[in-house]
């Protein structure tokens, strides 16, 4: 069994050269109901795939939205996963070390979420896992102990079109985009005592708030998407410039050595949110003949 790679974080401001990495890269593929992990460098090909998660494509875990990969003491690494349609979806979480191909049948939590979840996240001091519902909600989720199976829903937040969320260990925030807002909260108590609460005053951007990522070449910045740009934020300033164009990208992220993964919806006017292929800034793309990918994430289970 394959473990998280571990980018190292360079020097903050420093100019990154955009060389090709070999890491593991984790797709959430829409057509099968599938997130599946390959090596940056091999072919998207299912004989090449190292780790998967398969959904049957049941009716609430269609349309995989999101992947994250975070520690936890009591089983290493995880995974927390969200699906769905509007209405009816799932958030859940995995083992990911238990063994290379999982269903939900492998599943230590899961929870019916109707706002559509478009992303999911795990706040380890206070074992409380934030799901984003892009209609209109922030979903948080308490455990009695740190068995997943506990958690239960402690407080529902009004956000609209929430589409994004990210623990922030440097600065101990949550970070949540969706609509023309990026927002911060801080988390206070643990277990099924913990809630969010506001902090600081809002970022504005300029479309529909899409994703938020690491930007492990620059710790102390994020990157942050929207339906036409990819944006750089300055963490402890809340400052905000555009650092690419593009048309309707649904992940953007920049490995520690300086290239850059994204994503991006190649034909907006269809019913499909994503296309059969990862853009990489250099050393080649790779695409997955029929594929529906919608999001890309290094395979880490580092916050910044």
């Amino acid at each position: 069994m394959m473990n998280p790679s571990s980018p190292q974080p360079g020097t903050a401001g420093a100019p990154v050269a955009a060389a090709a990495g070999d890491y593991k890269v984790a797709v959430t593929e829409q057509r099968t109901g599938q997130i599946l992990v390959f090596d940056r460098n091999d072919p998207f090909t299912d004989h090449h795939v190292r780790w998967s998660f398969s959904t049957g494509n049941a009716p609430g875990w269609t349309h995989p939205f999101e992947v994250r990969f975070r520690d936890t003491r009591r089983y290493g690494a995880i995974a927390l996963m969200t699906f769905g349609k509007p209405g009816e979806g799932r958030a859940g979480i995995v083992n990911v070390t238990a063994k290379n191909h999982l269903t939900r049948s492998d599943l230590l939590w899961t929870a019916r979420i109707t706002s559509y979840p478009h992303s999911i996240e795990r706040v380890p001091h206070a074992g409380t896992v934030v799901v984003a519902g892009s209609r209109d909600r922030l979903h948080v989720f308490g455990p009695s102990s740190s068995d997943p199976a506990t958690l239960k829903e402690v407080q529902t937040l009004t956000f609209t079109k929430a589409h994004a969320v990210l623990w922030d260990d440097q600065n101990a925030l949550l970070w949540v985009t969706g609509g023309k807002v990026i927002r911060t909260y801080r988390v206070e108590g643990t277990l099924r005592a913990a809630r969010l609460h506001r902090h600081g005053p809002d970022i504005t951007i300029a479309g529909n708030g899409h994703d938020i990522q690491p930007d492990y070449a620059r710790p102390g910045t994020l990157l942050v998407t929207d339906s036409h740009h990819v944006y750089s934020v300055d963490k402890a300033r809340r400052a905000v410039r555009i650092v690419a164009r593009m048309p309707y990208v649904k992940s953007y992220v920049r490995h520690a050595r300086g290239q850059a993964m994204w994503t991006a919806d190649p034909d907006i006017d269809d019913s499909v949110w994503g296309g059969s292929t990862v853009h990489f800034s250099s050393g080649g793309d790779r695409s997955r003949p029929g594929a529906q990918i919608y999001k890309a994430r290094i395979y880490t289970t580092l916050f910044h």
